[in-house]
């Protein structure tokens, strides 16, 4: 995996160490910057190619979220910060996670990081590579690795979707997700269920068999257009 290229925003000094300390326990983090504040930074996001923010918000000469809007092509940001009312501002933003300062370990900043490693799989993707899904959930963005999916099912007006990661839910339409899933990966075979083909076992007359042993139900309506894909026909 790639380094990430990451600057550091944080105006109080002992927060700003705690944060640089923290960050040097992950591996992947290149830091290739450290400022006090939002207006210090702007030169180095025109100089390198800047992955991640990691940055306060309420800051003086300028706050996070202003910053933020301010930039044509923002990298990918993490706020860090000890208000949680700038929250839903962070969320419109599209950022990738939210910390609140009395709740940032090692273990929590390292599942914001692997949420940045999965955007960047999504926008650095490429044919071969692994690639992220990107997908809005209310007031905020989520990425999954589209290989570790095993299959979604609708859920009343949410998609359930069961991965390696274990099940989430989502408030998101099947029509939303056939749109947004790799076409030569994933088939829908029910009206309720999406299932990745990659993880399919074996194929009976009315349902599959993934390899965890799930059974799933493949509908009238799909059935001959699954088996063409999968050379059954």
């Amino acid at each position: 995996m790639y380094s990430i290229n990451t600057i550091l925003i944080e105006d109080e000094p002992i927060a700003r160490m705690r944060l640089e300390k923290l960050v040097k326990k992950i591996g992947i983090i290149k830091v290739v910057g450290v400022y006090e504040n939002p207006t210090q930074a702007i030169e180095i996001l025109k100089q390198h190619k800047i992955d991640l923010i990691l940055s306060d918000i309420d800051m003086p000469e300028m706050d996070g979220v202003a910053f933020l809007k301010g930039l044509s092509h923002p990298p990918f940001v993490i706020f860090i910060t000890a208000h949680y009312e700038y929250a839903v501002d962070g969320f419109e933003l599209d950022v990738i996670d939210y910390i609140l300062k009395p709740l940032l370990t090692e273990e929590r900043l390292m599942k914001a990081i692997e949420k940045v490693q999965k955007a960047l799989m999504f926008s650095r993707g490429g044919q071969g590579e692994r690639k992220a899904i990107k997908v809005k959930d209310r007031n905020k963005t989520i990425f999954i690795d589209a290989n570790d999916i095993y299959y979604l099912k609708a859920w009343g007006d949410y998609i359930q979707i069961y991965s390696a990661e274990g099940m989430q839910t989502l408030l998101c339409t099947m029509k939303e997700m056939e749109t947004t899933l790799p076409w030569d990966m994933f088939a829908r075979m029910h009206r309720s269920y999406i299932v990745n083909l990659n993880h399919i076992k074996g194929v009976e007359a009315s349902k599959v068999i993934l390899k965890d042993g799930t059974e799933i139900a493949i509908g009238l309506q799909y059935r001959s257009q699954l088996f063409t894909r999968m050379g059954l026909s």
